[in-house]
């Protein structure tokens, strides 16, 4: 086993330098360490010598840069002076990298270390074979005409030549055969970082504002090489949509920067992302009723040591008059809430209270965090992904004499009363309660107004863990989303019922790849065209 690296390893994709305030932004990437590793996951740019020039900027900062070609650097460009096509042009890329030192998908992949032992980079090149099909189409040709029908055509198909592969999809199979082989025989004892221009799986392409453009992003081919190949993350870009997802377990990041146009109207925030190499923990129980885009924790027992050994001293002063038990509890939340937001790569600062005693979040980030006997958690997305969110957990017990009256509406107690009788195995008044809690974690931070129990209408669905919550008084649209209805999830395990509410963004505008704005996409000559004619 090697020596535990004490670098980061970061991540960037999508920089686009041809964009004068993306150079600028080029100019502002250094390591935070001598010994940072820099992953780049394609689309630098798109002439060869602002490719060559970019990465040999990076190769000069930081200890090791490892590049994953993306489309715009295979394009042959009308302005690129390099007028070498297809493949010919990736292996003209692949030894200029090598000169400088820039590890490639060609090369041996390199190995990083952490605490828990060898962890091998590999970055990819696959392309995509059109198996992402647009709604409705079962051919690619189908697919194609679906796309050019609605006018989102990706400028791949009057750049991006496959020569001497008769298609791009034809180019992809034969990728995908080789880099199979290559990932076959990395040493069973070591974990994977993958790193590809595109997602390996479809889902994070879901969110598109133009389902047709999927196509362009990916293979089912790799659907399971998270998996296969013991990854702990996969690094992608193209989607210019920068958030972490999970799937079965393994942590996905797409790290794009994008257009200036994409990245302006967004909260700051630093380009290289660091991508985490231990071995994520198995889903918490709240992870099962959040989508991936959330970074949960939980405990079953408050963390060792004193509270202090825990606590920022801003955070020790907000309990330092509470009983012991309390104090032990906060500072459990705490630790779960600081796991939760190292998920999402946020780094460990105070998390203070509202003067509603809520958490205060880091800016960026939405977030909840539940406690009760044998059990805290917390959970957290960042607000580009998911607008609020709220988690609850209580004992599944029956809620003391009287408190059922107090916070049930007349038809809330029917079917409490009815589904009691049928499944006596869960607490339904509980549920309830817990319910209602959930619902106003989320309705609280997005509206700064209160809401009584008897102002939000529950139904709870037994057989599909599910539940709606309907506001029964005026409510405010937020995000494009208006707050009168919410859907949410529950569980009854270990002793526990669990709910939890998740409110979404609009579906995505602007930040999702511009698609050309009619069916005949022109070719673009220079930057400035290139803004609002080139595609991801």
């Amino acid at each position: 086993m090697g020596v535990r690296m004490n670098g980061k390893l970061l991540a960037v994709s999508d920089l686009h330098v041809a964009f004068r305030e993306n150079h600028t932004v080029l100019d502002s990437l250094h390591p935070t360490t001598d010994a940072d590793w820099l992953i780049v996951a394609g689309d630098v740019a798109e002439r060869f010598w602002d490719i060559e020039r970019a990465l040999g900027l990076l190769s000069d900062r930081f200890a090791k840069v490892v590049w994953a070609p993306g489309n715009h650097e295979l394009w042959t460009h009308p302005s690129d002076p390099v007028t070498l096509r297809g493949d010919r042009r990736y292996r003209r890329l692949v030894k200029a990298c090598r000169d400088m030192g820039v590890v490639t998908p060609e090369d041996p992949y390199p190995v990083w270390h952490d605490e828990e032992g060898p962890v091998t980079v590999a970055p990819l090149f696959v392309l995509y074979d059109y198996s992402f099909r647009a709604p409705g189409a079962a051919t690619k040709d189908e697919s194609l005409r679906l796309a050019h029908d609605a006018g989102v055509v990706c400028t791949d198909e009057y750049l991006l030549h496959p020569d001497p592969y008769p298609t791009r999809d034809a180019w992809c199979r034969a990728r995908v055969e080789w880099t199979e082989r290559r990932l076959e025989d990395i040493p069973a004892s070591h974990r994977t970082v993958l790193v590809n221009h595109f997602p390996l799986v479809r889902e994070p392409t879901r969110i598109l504002r133009h389902p047709e453009f999927a196509q362009w992003c990916g293979t089912e081919r790799t659907a399971d090489w998270h998996r296969r190949f013991r990854a702990t993350a996969v690094v992608y870009g193209h989607l210019h949509i920068p958030r972490v997802t999970w799937h079965d377990g393994v942590r996905f990041e797409e790290v794009s920067l994008g257009y200036p146009r994409e990245w302006r109207p967004r909260p700051p925030r630093e380009p290289l992302r660091t991508v985490p190499t231990t071995a994520a923990p198995g889903p918490t129980l709240v992870q099962e009723l959040l989508p991936g885009a959330a970074a949960t924790s939980e405990a079953f027992t408050d963390a060792e040591g004193p509270p202090e050994k825990h606590l920022y001293p801003e955070e020790l002063e907000i309990v330092e008059d509470a009983v012991p038990s309390r104090r032990r509890e906060f500072a459990t939340g705490r630790v779960c809430a600081r796991r939760a937001l190292r998920g999402l790569g946020v780094p460990p600062a105070p998390l203070l209270r509202n003067r509603r005693g809520a958490p205060q979040w880091p800016e960026g980030v939405t977030g909840s965090m539940t406690h009760c006997a044998g059990y805290r958690a917390a959970a957290v997305a960042r607000r580009g992904d998911v607008l609020g969110l709220g988690i609850d957990a209580e004992p599944n017990e029956a809620l003391p004499e009287g408190v059922l009256e107090a916070i049930a509406l007349p038809r809330e107690q029917e079917w409490v009363a009815a589904l009691s009788r049928k499944e006596p195995g869960v607490h339904w008044g509980r549920l309830l309660f817990s319910a209602k809690e959930s619902v106003f974690k989320v309705w609280y931070p997005l509206t700064r107004r209160e809401l009584g129990f008897e102002e939000a209408l529950i139904e709870a669905d037994p057989d599909k863990g599910t539940f709606t919550a309907r506001v029964l008084v005026p409510a405010p649209t937020v995000g494009g989303r208006p707050l009168d209805h919410f859907s949410g999830r529950w569980l009854c395990r270990e002793g526990l019922l669990l709910t939890a509410v998740t409110l979404l963004p609009a579906p995505v505008g602007e930040s999702a790849p511009t698609p050309p704005s009619g069916p005949q996409n022109r070719r673009s000559s220079g930057p400035s065209e290139q803004s609002a004619q080139m595609t991801s």
